[in-house]
C-alpha cells in the first residue's frame, strides 16, 4: 500500500482537479492538507454546480483511498468535503 503522504497527495490532487479549486494549505477556499499527531486531513470546498457524475467519481475515489471521509455543510452555507489518512495508530505506531 502507498505511504500516507502519497495517498494524501493523490487525494488532494484529485479533489483539486475534480472540484476545480487550487491546492493551497493557507487558503480556506482551496484544497488544504493539515497534519496532526495521528494523521493527515485533506479538505476542499464543494462548488454548488458540481455534477452528479463528478460527485460519484469523488466518492468512489475516496472509498478506495481514504481511511475516513465525509461532507460538512457549514452555517455559512459552504459545503466542504474532507478525507483523513492515518499516519499513526492510537499507540503511536505507524499503520
Amino acid at each position: 500500500m502507498s505511504s500516507p503522504t502519497t495517498r494524501a497527495t493523490a487525494i488532494a490532487s484529485m479533489l483539486s482537479t475534480a472540484l476545480g479549486v487550487p491546492l493551497d494549505d493557507d487558503d480556506p477556499e482551496a484544497v488544504r492538507t493539515e497534519a496532526s499527531d495521528t494523521g493527515l486531513r485533506i479538505s476542499a470546498p464543494v462548488p454548488d454546480a458540481l455534477s452528479e457524475a463528478v460527485r460519484l467519481d469523488v466518492l468512489a475515489f475516496l472509498m478506495r483511498t481514504a481511511d475516513r471521509f465525509g461532507h460538512c455543510l457549514q452555517h455559512s452555507g459552504t459545503s466542504v468535503i474532507w478525507a483523513e489518512i492515518e499516519t499513526a495508530s492510537a499507540g503511536g505506531e505507524t499503520p
